[in-house]
């Protein structure tokens, strides 16, 4: 996770020192944290767990058993929906003069147990597979970011529920584990 954070802060880096030397040329970064989410119809999966994209790190709450939560340290999440939506907003986004084009693209911060809590109440049929009731879950990252610039500049003022995209990305992780003959687990 550390060599994909850095890779990432040297990439933003990078990016604003060719801004620099092309003025004439409007940069724009969209920074998701974690993205989950449904996949587009008729995605090819493979036969590796990963081949359902970020959705696996979520998914980890019904693979990890019921004795531990998932080590996955992250607690910020976009819908891959909303991420879209951003992309293709940004394209017609007016240049910012003296601002960096720099949109945080955020949901909410949710937490291991408000995830547990939600597939219980919602999908209980994995309700087993899920960590014990009584188990503390681990903190997640849950600083404050701020989609201020995302609103005003990209119209990005109402996001996908989170909810909506927790079940999303467990039913993928559900659709995985059928096509590859494991719908028992």
């Amino acid at each position: 996770m550390a060599i994909y954070q850095q890779s990432k802060t040297l990439a933003d880096k990078k990016i604003w020192e060719l801004a620099k030397e092309h003025p004439d040329i409007d940069f724009t970064i969209l920074l998701p944290p974690a993205v989950f989410g449904p996949l587009v119809p008729n995605f090819p999966l493979t036969d590796s767990q990963k081949s359902i994209g970020t959705n696996y790190n979520l998914s980890q709450i019904i693979t990890t058993g019921t004795g531990a939560y998932p080590a996955y340290p992250l607690g910020h999440l976009a819908d891959v929906r909303d991420v879209a939506h951003a992309h293709v907003a940004a394209l017609s986004a007016p240049p910012s003069p003296g601002r960096d084009k720099r949109f945080i693209i955020f949901n909410t911060i949710f937490t291991w147990k408000k995830v547990a809590d939600l597939i219980r109440r919602d999908r209980p049929e994995l309700a087993n597979r899920l960590p014990n009731q009584d188990l503390v879950p681990p903190r997640l990252s849950d600083a404050p970011l701020d989609t201020t610039f995302a609103a005003e500049v990209l119209g990005l003022k109402e996001y996908i529920p989170w909810e909506e995209t927790v079940l999303a990305a467990i039913d993928v992780h559900v659709a995985w584990e059928k096509q590859n003959g494991l719908g028992s687990l």
